[in-house]
């Protein structure tokens, strides 16, 4: 009894302690931060840095199947599709990238 009660008393709190991700989300937003930031002419080095980063965070979360299936395809629509765009707000978009290379947790 007392077995079962520690598991329910840990149960929500083990939950609380990991953040909901949604590969194809994650792969979505942080390809679009990335995007818009080449878009602006952020170097090519610090993009693929924050881009490998943000992969391996990721893939550490969803595990390699839900990377490859989900987030990767996400990831790479995003950043093709944003860089090809004009950024008209490049501060704004600069200032999300700097935010992406210090935290890339969601």
């Amino acid at each position: 009894m007392v077995l079962l009660a520690l598991l329910a008393a840990a149960g929500p709190a083990a939950a609380q302690d990991r953040a909901l991700v949604l590969p194809h989300v994650e792969g979505e937003r942080l390809g679009t931060i990335v995007g818009r930031a080449m878009a602006c002419g952020a170097p090519e080095a610090e993009t693929r840095r924050a881009s490998a980063a943000a992969s391996a965070r990721l893939r550490g979360a969803v595990g390699e199947a839900g990377w490859r299936d989900r987030f990767l395809p996400a990831f790479n629509d995003a950043v093709a599709l944003v860089s090809q765009l004009p950024e008209a707000d490049c501060d704004r978009a600069l200032a999300a990238f700097s935010a992406l290379e210090r935290n890339p947790a969601p």
